[in-house]
């Protein structure tokens, strides 16, 4: 056997190097895509609307059935009814805890959309196509995709160096949705 197909015996196959352990990129990469606050907030009232409803809706029915106003006897009531109250109060206690959530992402959110009104007028006013695809390294033969990739990269830097501590992925979801077609929408092919 060979120095090599050792070595590879050895690592099961595999032949090993030493790795960076985060990604050589700026910003640790993370696979989830950006949530907005406000679809956060909607998504949390909802919930809570629906576990408080359902949680009172269960408390109201053991109480009805413990003063007999529904006949119902489920085996062993201490124990049946027990359970079936602490689960119901639990979930009227998410329910509330969860609405009050809802409100600290309206908050949020709120504030979210002030700092992208003044990203837009940031970009709007100080920024150029012309000025991006020269600072930017693009040349006439790059395809779309690397255009995009060569203009976004500019984007993220420009205005995280304007607008300090951003989140990446707010800044991100900016640029796809709202910045990039802003400035490029009349060169797109």
């Amino acid at each position: 056997m060979s120095g090599d197909e050792k070595e590879l015996s050895e690592s099961y196959g595999y032949s090993e190097k030493a790795e960076d352990p985060q990604p050589s990129s700026e910003e640790p990469q993370t696979g989830a895509p950006y949530i907005r606050n406000n679809d956060k907030a909607t998504d949390y009232r909802s919930t809570g609307l629906l576990l408080t409803v359902i949680g009172g809706l269960g408390v109201v029915f053991v109480i009805l059935t413990v003063i007999r106003v529904i006949p119902e006897y489920l085996g062993n009531p201490y124990l049946s009814y027990g359970v079936l109250f602490a689960v119901s109060v639990l979930f009227l206690v998410m329910g509330i805890t969860s609405i009050r959530s809802a409100g600290i992402f309206e908050k949020k959110a709120k504030s979210d959309h002030t700092l992208e009104k003044r990203i837009l007028d940031y970009v709007e006013k100080e920024l150029d196509h012309n000025g991006i695809d020269e600072l930017a390294g693009v040349e006439d033969g790059d395809e779309p995709e690397i255009l995009y990739f060569k203009r976004a990269d500019y984007l993220k830097k420009a205005i995280g160096r304007k607008f300090v501590g951003i989140d990446p992925a707010f800044l991100d979801d900016l640029i796809d949705d709202k910045i990039y077609d802003m400035i490029f929408e009349e060169r797109t092919e």
